[in-house]
Order: C-alpha cells, then sequence, then structure tokens
C-alpha cells in the first residue's frame, strides 16, 4: 500500500529501476487522518525489490505501507514463533494416526441367546479384543470361529470400519434329531434310550436296528447296536464287526410339569432420589473414578458407557461412564385369579419354548392351573418328540454271547 506524496511517481520511478509491481488498485485507507486524507494504491510486491525502494521513496515522497505479507519466508518466521504450537498439531496427527491402526470398540449385533458379554469373551480367547492391532485381525477367520464353536449360530458377518470391528450374528434354532448335533469319543458304541417311550422315526445309517416304529422301549433299551454281524451265503455267519451305531431316531415321550408361585408378591416403587458416579477410562485403564457414597437400603444401578470417537467409526480409546444409583421402596400386592392364571400360562409358554430350542417337538399339552390357598399351582404332562438317546459302549459281554451263539449254531 502507497500513501501520502505521489503514488503515481512512486510506480514511474519503480518501473524505471525494473522493480515488477502488480496487482494495481485504488482504495481509501481507513487512517485517512494520518495519511492526510489522500487516495491510495494497493499493490504487490517482491521482498527483495521492496528493499529497494528507500531511495525511490525519498524522491516521490510517497510512503509504502506493508498491509500483508505472504510467501515462504514469512510463512517459516510465523512457524517459528508460534514452535511449540505447530509441534503440538504434528504430535497430534502423529497420536491419531498411530491410534488408527488398533482396534478400539467392538460391536455384536443381532444376539439374543448369547449375550454381548459372552461372545466378547469368547473373541478375547481368540486374541481379538479392544486394542489388538488391525492388521493382525482376519475377519474370515473370526466367522469361521464363531460358526465352529457355537452351533446354533447359523450366519455370522465380521468387518472393520475406522477403528470399529462389527460381528453381526443371525442365531438359529434346528430341530436336533440326529447323530450329528451329539459327539463321542468312542470309536464303537450303541445307540440307547435314555428315556422311557415309543419310537416315533428312526434310520439306521450304520448299525444293527433292536427296535422298530412303534416300538415301545424303555431307558437303557438299545435302539441301535454297533454289532454287525457279517453273514456268508447260507446264512453262514463269518464274524461279528463292530462300528458307531449312526442313525435318526426320536422318541414319542413326556415330561412331568410342575410349577407354583405365591399370590401375593412384591414391586419396586421409584423414589425421586438418585445419585451419580463418573469415571474415565484411557487405554483400559481407569484414570478417573467419582462414586458418590450409596446410603439407599433399596436401589438399582445402571452403567451408561459411551467411547470418544472422531468421526464416524474413528473410535478413540478414550471411554467415559456414568453410573446411576436409582432408590426405590418395595411394595407389596396381591394376584387375581385370572392374573395369576395369565402369568402362569405365560410361565408355562416359557417353558416349552425353551424345550423347542432344545430341539424337542411339543406334540401335546396336558397341563392345569388352579389358584388355591394363596398360591397358584400348575401340573400335567408334556407329550413330546425328541432325540432320546445318547451313545453307550458295546458291552463286551453281549460280545462274547452273539460270538458263543453264532459258534454253536456251526457245530450243529
Amino acid at each position: 500500500m502507497m500513501a501520502g506524496g505521489s503514488p503515481e511517481h512512486l510506480i514511474n520511478l519503480c518501473s524505471g529501476k525494473g522493480i515488477v509491481l502488480w496487482g494495481l488498485s485504488y482504495g481509501e485507507s481507513k487512517n485517512k487522518k494520518q495519511l492526510n486524507e489522500e487516495d491510495v494504491i494497493y499493490c504487490y510486491i517482491l521482498l527483495k525489490d521492496y528493499r529497494k525502494l528507500r531511495p525511490l521513496v525519498r524522491k516521490a515522497k510517497a510512503v509504502p505501507y506493508i498491509k500483508e505479507r505472504h510467501g515462504l519466508p514469512f510463512f517459516l518466521r510465523h512457524v517459528i514463533r508460534r514452535k511449540i504450537y505447530y509441534i503440538g498439531i504434528l504430535l497430534f496427527c502423529a497420536l491419531v494416526y498411530s491410534m488408527s491402526l488398533y482396534i478400539w470398540d467392538i460391536s455384536i449385533e443381532g444376539g439374543y441367546k448369547h449375550t454381548e458379554e459372552q461372545l466378547m469373551e469368547y473373541l478375547q480367547t481368540t486374541g481379538v479384543y479392544s486394542g489388538v492391532k488391525i492388521k493382525s485381525i482376519e475377519c474370515p477367520r473370526i466367522e469361521e470361529n464363531i460358526r465352529r464353536d457355537f452351533s446354533d449360530i447359523g450366519w455370522v458377518s465380521a468387518e472393520i470400519k475406522g477403528t470399529r470391528l462389527i460381528v453381526r450374528i443371525v442365531e438359529t434354532v434346528l430341530p436336533k434329531l440326529n447323530s450329528e448335533t451329539k459327539k463321542t469319543s468312542l470309536s464303537t458304541a450303541d445307540l440307547v434310550a435314555t428315556k422311557d417311550g415309543i419310537v416315533n422315526y428312526i434310520i439306521v445309517r450304520s448299525g444293527t436296528p433292536k427296535v422298530e416304529l412303534g416300538s415301545v422301549v424303555k431307558k437303557g433299551d438299545i435302539l441301535i447296536s454297533g454289532v454287525v454281524p457279517v453273514i456268508r451265503d447260507g446264512e453262514t455267519l463269518v464274524e461279528n464287526k463292530t462300528v458307531l451305531a449312526d442313525g435318526d431316531i426320536s422318541l414319542r415321550t413326556y415330561f412331568e410339569y410342575e410349577d407354583s408361585f405365591p399370590l401375593k408378591y412384591t414391586y419396586p416403587v421409584y423414589t425421586n432420589h438418585k445419585k451419580n458416579g463418573y469415571s474415565i477410562t484411557l487405554f483400559g485403564k481407569k484414570i478417573f473414578s467419582h462414586m458418590p457414597r450409596n446410603s439407599y437400603t433399596n436401589y438399582d444401578i445402571i452403567t451408561e458407557a459411551s467411547t470418544l470417537k472422531l468421526v464416524r467409526n474413528f473410535y478413540l480409546p478414550i471411554s467415559f461412564m456414568k453410573t446411576t444409583i436409582s432408590e426405590y421402596n418395595i411394595e407389596e400386592a396381591i394376584f387375581s385369579e385370572t392374573e395369576a392364571t395369565t402369568l402362569a400360562n405365560k410361565r408355562l409358554l416359557r417353558y416349552l419354548e425353551k424345550l423347542t430350542n432344545q430341539g424337542v417337538i411339543i406334540l401335546e399339552q396336558r397341563v392345569e392351573v388352579k389358584v388355591e390357598n394363596g398360591t397358584c399351582k400348575s401340573a400335567g404332562k408334556i407329550v413330546v418328540e425328541e432325540p432320546a438317546w445318547d451313545y453307550s459302549p458295546i458291552n463286551d459281554s453281549e460280545w462274547r454271547v452273539l460270538e458263543s451263539d453264532e459258534h454253536s449254531g456251526d457245530n450243529n
């Protein structure tokens, strides 16, 4: 910016000396009193040429003012003056980059039967946890391990987004009616009944069937024998081979169902008294914790945790936890007969659902609900179809008897 005297004369002198000026424009000075209310000329000039202006300024009697400084020399000087500030920025960027190399948040989605805590503990045993390096995680291996170790999880997806590992699962409930659902370390074995019942379904893959459809069996009876006779032409016994009996078997059996609960019950009534506690965790270690003294007799504790993130899916190893302690009083009440019956039926449905999840097919339920003497009682039978069998070692005495019988037959 040039003001005072004759700025035009100064421009001509600069042109004569080979000093380059560009970006020329007229404008008014904001400090007219100091510059005698004269117009000013704005322009750009190189730093090396600015040092040559002194003799020319004296001739033109125009005063140059530096309004702005641009370029590398001025930027470096600015950086040097504020080196601590810029060093801090560099260190921050380096810290963010180093933290981006690790997993700081693991999310489990879709689990109902298996809780998030259970799956997190399992992942930790496989080397997957908060703070592990991203390059050491193989998502296909995580998926394979979960499918292998959890038979009731039918679909698994693992993906990494930023510093976050997301594991999505879909649980399945399939009927367990074949030998693939039961494992044994035995190389040869019989399939025996684990309950009294009627054979409702049978398919033999290996071994000798000892029962047929509709047979009445008792607990311990052999359903499929692991002893297989080898017969030659003419129905001559050559030898007896032992195998691991294999097949699909289901029995029609029943469960005795009994349940009871008192009509009088208690329930919480929350007051307005609450206490809050806070804690901060850095790299998995608690660095700050404030927990008020709990003076309540009856209370609930609710904990809310959140992990700090710069942007979406870029989580940092800093988490905040808020703990709320809520006081409540205990009140008493009594179920009406209708309410008690409804609750008893709900408890029965939960029990039936549990059986179904275990591969049991519900055929019929004969359960009666009674309310008497301050108690609601449920009792009856639940008729089901289930794979009520298990492996059992082949009895040596049975094997010897079979051999003796066949040899005696040959002698005849």
